[in-house]
């Protein structure tokens, strides 16, 4: 385990969202908008670097946040 070198791995994110609770339980609209907010991440290293996709509930609304390479 001496020298060796591990990749360096430059995280980077994308908020999705508003989603109100209604427009949040609409599994299929839900789905579209995050393939839609995926498809379209700046600076991804390819079209399969997603890493997590997290929601986070702020005053009642639903945000999607994206972690991507």
């Amino acid at each position: 385990m001496g020298g060796e070198l591990m990749a360096s791995i430059d995280p980077k994110f994308k908020i999705v969202g508003p989603f109100s609770p209604k427009q949040f339980s609409d599994t299929t609209t839900l789905a579209t908008t995050i393939d839609t907010a995926v498809g379209t991440l700046t600076g991804a290293s390819s079209t399969t670097s997603l890493i997590a996709a997290e929601p986070v509930i702020v005053l009642g609304q639903a945000y999607i946040v994206l972690t991507y390479v």
